[in-house]
């Protein structure tokens, strides 16, 4: 009888399920801020992260060591993460796919980021979360332009959240790239981690595509490294190997050139417990997560007219 609480529960119209933000109600959500000004005399870092959780998977250790240098790390979170229908399930043990849970889902995820955040080193006034569709920034980059997207999940149309870089917007795609022209414009970034316009998860490709436009409409050349977090098999082994390398992903991307950035002993510690700060995606991927956590991170790069072209 007790086991069918959580379940029951979730059949309450308009309420999200509590079990959503078991053990995250008290820690603080990330405020709502500007894009920061950019620094002088040290290399301006922009970390783009379609899902809370892909900025440190790609990037984790870089973060620690490019702050730990003296360097400017800003981080920028397109979507809340809102449609992952596995870690909603887990944490509400109901089938029933409401609205109202994906959206305390994506304000779970976005605390989840500020942990991981405080972790690595960036201060969350260098934390941008656009609040842009989970799982729809495909469509915002091919159909949805100038229509107005609805999300599926949260039923949505607009970056409701309240920490949300411009509550203005809509959901297109319009709005999405004029999003990504004011950071760079204001912030003038001088190195660019973005994920792979290859990688298998649509949301990360359209990312990719965005950034391309974005950089060429407002005629800036930073160095854009991409990161791969979903690939054929990979990463292998399948799990934590702290004193292995993460390998190349030549053998499915082998016309792009690979570089392997070591990471210092800090950064791997730092950016293991960063991971673990995103508890709700441990519970249904966590060995998926782990095997990210390695001495070393994997980075590609190509000219932006090769990426519009693909």
């Amino acid at each position: 009888m007790v086991a069918a609480i959580p379940a029951l529960i979730g059949f309450i119209p308009g309420v999200p399920h509590p079990g959503i933000q078991l053990f995250m109600w008290w820690v603080p959500l990330p405020p709502r801020v500007d894009v920061p000004e950019p620094k002088e005399g040290v290399e301006r870092v922009l970390v783009l992260a379609p899902h809370p959780d892909d900025e440190v998977l790609g990037a984790g250790g870089a973060i620690v060591d490019f702050l730990s240098q003296g360097h400017q790390v800003l981080v920028v979170f397109l979507t809340a993460g809102d449609a992952n229908t596995a870690a909603k399930r887990f944490l509400t043990w109901n089938p029933l796919n409401k609205a109202e849970d994906f959206r305390a889902l994506g304000y779970r995820r976005m605390k989840e980021a500020g942990q991981a955040m405080h972790i690595l080193g960036v201060p969350w006034d260098h934390l941008l979360f656009l609040g842009y569709p989970d799982r729809g920034l495909y469509a915002l980059y091919t159909t949805y332009r100038e229509k107005i997207f609805t999300s599926p999940f949260t039923k949505m149309d607009h970056p409701f959240y309240t920490n949300s870089f411009n509550p203005e917007a809509r959901y297109t795609g319009a709005d999405l790239l004029r999003d990504l022209c004011t950071i760079l414009e204001r912030y003038q970034p001088t190195i660019v981690y973005c994920p792979h316009p290859e990688d298998a998860h649509s949301d990360h490709r359209a990312t990719a595509y965005f950034l391309a436009e974005a950089l060429a409409q407002v005629s800036l050349a930073p160095e854009v490294r991409y990161y791969l977090v979903h690939g054929h098999r990979w990463p292998h082994p399948l799990r934590l190997v702290l004193d292995a390398e993460l390998p190349s992903p030549a053998d499915f991307l082998a016309e792009w050139d690979w570089c392997s950035l070591p990471l210092s002993e800090e950064a791997v510690a730092k950016k293991l417990a960063a991971i673990r700060a995103y508890s709700s995606q441990r519970l249904t991927n966590g060995r998926f997560l782990a095997a990210f956590v390695r001495k070393n991170e994997v980075y590609t790069y190509q000219a932006m007219e090769l990426v519009l072209d693909k």
